[in-house]
């Protein structure tokens, strides 16, 4: 078993996406696209998150995810978690989680809303898979191309950071699936 004492310490911080200077973008564009190989040249997916939470090493990020805010169902929606992967294995993931449901009950959302492909973290963190049907605005590099309705039961993870059950039926996801 490895020794951990001589590793640096992580640092988690909150930053909102207007103060992601140069530097930190540069680091999220390559984690992002290292992580997820289509991903855009940007540091975002689909539209800017309103902030970010980073795992840094020193400078360094080794670990980032975003989030995007909503209405009706006070929730917050996770973008873009991932680990570099010289910095996986760490538990990074489940910190980030930790502090984003942290800020989220503080904030007195309702739940953390997801869409993960692999969802072994969020089920190891308290997301389930959801099966409603939805509906958003489809987007595409910075188009706006329409309406869709589906069924996301194969990537829709929800966490409840309050009392409130996540409801049944149709959820309007009041933007672009993120």
């Amino acid at each position: 078993m490895s020794d951990d004492s001589d590793s640096p310490a992580i640092t988690i911080r909150r930053i909102p996406e207007a103060e992601i200077g140069r530097d930190l973008a540069g680091q999220l564009q390559l984690i992002l696209k290292a992580s997820f190989p289509d991903y855009p040249a940007r540091t975002y997916f689909k539209l800017p998150p309103h902030f970010r939470y980073l795992a840094l090493d020193g400078d360094d990020v080794v670990a980032p995810t975003a989030l995007a805010g909503g209405a009706v169902l006070r929730t917050f929606g996770v973008v873009d978690l991932c680990v570099r992967p010289g910095g996986r294995s760490r538990g990074l993931a489940a910190q980030l989680l930790a502090e984003l449901t942290g800020y989220a009950r503080e904030c007195g959302m309702d739940f953390i809303i997801l869409f993960a492909d692999d969802d072994r973290v969020y089920t190891r963190n308290g997301w389930a898979r959801v099966g409603n049907r939805c509906t958003w605005v489809k987007i595409h590099e910075h188009t706006t191309l329409g309406i869709a309705q589906d069924s996301l039961a194969d990537a829709l993870m929800v966490k409840a950071t309050g009392d409130q059950p996540w409801p049944d039926g149709d959820i309007d996801l009041l933007g672009h699936v993120f």
